[in-house]
């Protein structure tokens, strides 16, 4: 596998459009200019953004090679290149690397200099299936893949990229509760096998053997997504206008979420005085948490609130008092608390 360049991959593509599930366009800038320039965050007083690994990750990851071997046998054709590195022509920062490529010249053993039709492997469970794809077939994919999958032909100037799912029946947390987990062991002959464990049972399956038998049980889809060149230069534009806005002159965009302000203000101190806005910003989110629980549209509007006071509170000047030593204390103009942060809870 190649070494991950400094860029916009792939897989940071949508977050940085702001169509992802999964990460923010301030979290994926922090970890760019992280890349860029070490210490980039701590010179700014920002935390990084943490590495979680997951139930979902460790068995996506183990059951790489059996979505291969299926997507293999479903197309009758060879996958090759893997992790090879592609940048888009005229920007260099937009950059993937590609699961495969299938091969339609056979017996040859050379990397393939254009590929034509990409795969993509994924693994997910039924119920996110059942909720985001579309019929096998079909191009009716979760719009961060939908990104994902444009992006690589972009870079690569594919015409196809066939996204290749295995569903699992259970969630990877589900299993791993009870007694399941995947992991590495070396077979006869010295070579490595991804096989899924049993807490004091040892092997029950290799991942290839397992994901041959829910293919068998209808578990295994693929779905092929002509490339678009119209969507391809939105794309483009997209990231031409983010790494010249924020990359390049490391300027941020703004946080979304909670999590963003807590990196970005990781230790706030300091007594704000609120002006009339902030007041009725607090006013609302206070009855809103008087009406309702912790769900629907109205806590939305409440989580809304918290991050947008926050993000105010970011570009204001603080008055230090004993009180404030160690978090921001909200106030309106009478000296009225009306909140407080420590750069993790915001009440």
């Amino acid at each position: 596998m190649g070494s991950t360049p400094v860029g916009i991959s792939a897989s940071r593509g949508a977050s940085i459009l702001g169509l992802s599930e999964f990460a923010t366009q301030f979290e994926t800038w922090q970890l760019i200019m992280e890349e860029r320039q070490p210490g980039f965050n701590a010179s700014r007083g920002y935390t990084l953004p943490e590495f979680k690994d997951s139930a979902p990750i460790r068995w996506g990851k183990a059951f790489e090679d059996a979505v291969i071997e299926l997507a293999e046998e479903a197309t009758g054709k060879k996958i090759s290149d893997r992790e090879r590195l592609f940048r888009a022509q005229y920007h260099p920062y937009v950059t993937c690397h590609i699961d495969g490529a299938y091969e339609f010249f056979p017996s040859t053993n050379r990397r393939i200099l254009k590929p034509e039709i990409l795969h993509e492997g994924k693994t997910t469970s039924a119920f996110p299936y059942r909720e985001k794809w579309g019929e096998p077939g079909t191009d009716k994919i979760p719009q961060t893949y939908q990104v994902q999958g444009q992006h690589q032909c972009v870079c690569t100037g594919a015409t196809r990229n066939i996204v290749s799912v295995l569903v699992f029946p259970e969630t990877a947390d589900h299993w791993e509760k009870m007694g399941l987990e995947v992991g590495q062991v070396v077979m006869k002959g010295g070579a490595k096998e991804w096989v899924i464990l049993q807490n004091g049972a040892g092997m029950i399956a290799t991942c290839r053997d397992w994901a041959r038998v829910l293919a068998q049980m209808g578990y295994f889809h693929q779905y092929p997504v002509d490339a678009k060149p119209d969507l391809g230069r939105m794309l483009l534009d997209g990231y031409s206008h983010f790494w010249h806005k924020h990359i390049l002159p490391g300027v941020e965009p703004e946080p979304s979420t909670y999590d963003d302000i807590k990196r970005a203000f990781p230790e706030p101190v300091g007594t704000l005085v609120c002006d009339e806005e902030m007041v009725r910003w607090f006013a609302e989110r206070d009855a809103i948490k008087e009406e309702i629980g912790g769900k629907g549209p109205l806590a939305k509007r409440a989580d809304e609130l918290k991050i947008t006071i926050l993000a105010r509170a970011r570009k204001m000047d603080a008055t230090l008092d004993e009180e404030s030593e160690k978090k921001i204390i909200f106030r309106d103009e009478a000296g009225k608390k009306l909140g407080q942060f420590d750069g993790k809870t915001f009440r």
